[in-house]
């Protein structure tokens, strides 16, 4: 479905060019409510926690009232709205209803603790507040610290001064006569979703309606018939992805404000006969892992969309072999562009690799001079897309690094594409370890020891070190009933991996590592972790 084209005197790859379904400076609720109308009677989502289905049309009139109702509040264009929120029922209508009246929506994980959530707030300001019944406390704490008296609503009830999202559904009687607020879609921000935090606090990564139109209609491999599952909140770009494509498509969505487990997985792709499921890599080993995954009808699934950290090829392989009428699609991309760069469609393509560029795709790889790479040779990937990153909310100097004086936004992935357009993905360029000059990717011996049996999850860091660099050291995450020493662990890495390679930092073993609220091991805690516990055993 996609192609690759490599301009060998400039050295930069694309994907095929194709003209915007979209006008670039309509708004993303024009699309929307346009689309709710068309589908009408329609299931749009159906909610696993209460059995509750509602239609496009419900959607589309509880949009217009909720919008017409907070414009009655006196709400305007531009103020920012926040919404810390699990996958309810009445959160698509809310979004959609706040980006109606030219307000971006911040969306916040719901698992937020008080520093992740002060940090976002102070940054973007939000004058109205969506969350949670269980978060009010927590919010209001940290909105009252702040100074800001911005209005909370709730979903799943009422507290305190806070009102049900279920207010602002109340009918207004001229709904009929609602249009969205006029917006520039190339230049307004839309959503402001965030960095997924792996190296320090969450950046509010702010989106054109253009560019998230955009990217929704760059690959089309959701049809009518389909039926969605994605365990993210709105918070991750995989959980926008799905509410946004879903829509504009016309496909069912399985909700649910539980938490990811492989059983629950299991039992909604069954129940409710899922065509398109995406999740983190993690994700899918659990699931493969789990009793219940070898006695579960998975017949229905079609497209298994993977994505978020590297995928290890023995699992894509498994998986594969178990889906009797589906595959496993790797996706890459990053919420700087709104969506996915390439995808591994309609694969698999018997490639380690994250696939063929997506229409509109530019790449260029460069080495550590900063000079053009070539075929099959690594360097950083450095991306352009149809319409430009508007930048990090009220930081201009983030922004500003991002890019290169050509315009290319600058990944922190090392890659590289091979003679037939694939392309592969090292490591983080931040990530990478080096010893004694030689380079290190850790990611390839994580995969390496998850795989062995004793091991649940491991994570490779480096300890600083005056002459060597870094020290590479594993953290490791004991299998049930396992005893597994860390004498094992190191001949492990010392008997697949060469000599520069080898745990002269250590091995740890922890009770669990730290993540990330969608599963991503947070390197610079393990880091830390892994440090602390060195500097201790070298101080006796």
């Amino acid at each position: 479905m996609f192609k690759t084209k490599f301009d060998e005197e400039n050295k930069v790859w694309s994907g095929q060019d194709v003209l915007p379904t979209y006008n670039s400076k309509i708004s993303v609720a024009q699309v929307v409510l346009a689309t709710l109308n068309t589908y009408g009677s329609r299931i749009a989502q159906i909610n696993d926690n209460n059995g509750i289905r509602m239609t496009f049309d419900e959607i589309r009139i509880k949009t217009v009232r909720a919008a017409q109702n907070l414009q009655k509040r006196g709400y305007e264009p531009r103020q920012v709205f926040g919404l810390m929120a699990k996958n309810s029922h009445h959160v698509a209508p809310i979004v959609f209803a706040s980006i109606s009246i030219g307000c971006p929506v911040n969306t916040l994980d719901p698992s937020f603790g008080k520093t992740e959530l002060i940090h976002m707030l102070k940054t973007t300001k939000p004058t109205l507040m969506f969350c949670d019944v269980e978060s009010h406390d927590l919010l209001r704490e940290c909105l009252t610290e702040l100074g800001n008296d911005a209005k909370i609503f709730t979903f799943g009830g009422s507290k305190d001064e806070a009102e049900s999202v279920e207010n602002l559904f109340s009918e207004t009687h001229n709904e009929d006569d609602f249009l969205p607020a006029r917006v520039d879609g190339d230049n307004e921000t839309a959503m402001i979703i965030c960095s997924s935090g792996t190296t320090g606090l969450s950046k509010g990564v702010c989106l054109s309606h253009a560019a998230l139109l955009d990217s929704m209609t760059q690959f089309s491999v959701i049809g009518v018939n389909d039926v969605m599952l994605c365990f993210s909140s709105l918070y991750w770009l995989s959980g926008l992805v799905i509410l946004l494509k879903g829509t504009l498509c016309g496909a069912t969505r399985i909700i649910t404000t539980e938490a990811y487990s492989p059983e629950l997985q299991l039992r909604i792709v069954e129940q409710y006969k899922v065509t398109f499921a995406m999740n983190a890599p993690y994700q899918l080993v659990l699931m493969m892992k789990s009793d219940q995954f070898t006695k579960t009808d998975l017949s229905s699934l079609k497209l298994q969309m993977v994505g978020g950290s590297k995928v290890p090829f023995h699992v894509q392989s498994e998986m594969n072999f178990n889906l009797s009428n589906g595959n496993v699609h790797v996706g890459y991309g990053m919420s700087e562009i709104a969506g996915i760069a390439s995808l591994d469609y309609p694969g698999p393509s018997g490639k380690d690799s994250i696939g063929r560029l997506i229409n509109g795709i530019r790449v260029k790889i460069i080495d550590d001079q900063g000079q053009r790479c070539g075929v099959n040779v690594d360097g950083e990937i450095c991306l352009k897309v149809n319409y430009r990153f508007l930048g990090y909310y009220g930081n201009q100097k983030a922004t500003d690094d991002l890019f290169d004086d050509e315009g290319f936004l600058m990944t922190g992935d090392i890659g590289h594409f091979d003679e037939d357009g694939y392309l592969f993905i090292v490591d983080r360029k931040k990530d990478l370890l080096k010893y004694c000059n030689f380079q290190i990717s850790p990611s390839e011996i994580d995969a390496y020891l998850i795989e062995t049996p004793g091991i649940k999850s491991a994570c490779v860091v480096g300890i600083p070190d005056d002459v060597a660099t870094d020290l590479p050291a594993a953290v490791i995450v004991r299998a049930n009933g396992s005893n597994i020493s860390e004498e094992k662990v190191f001949d492990l890495v010392a008997d697949h991996f060469a000599d520069h390679c080898k745990l002269r930092g250590g091995v740890y073993f922890v009770d669990s590592l730290p993540t990330t609220p969608s599963g991503k091991v947070l390197r610079r805690k393990v880091k830390e972790i892994a440090v602390s516990s060195f500097n201790s055993q070298n101080a006796l």
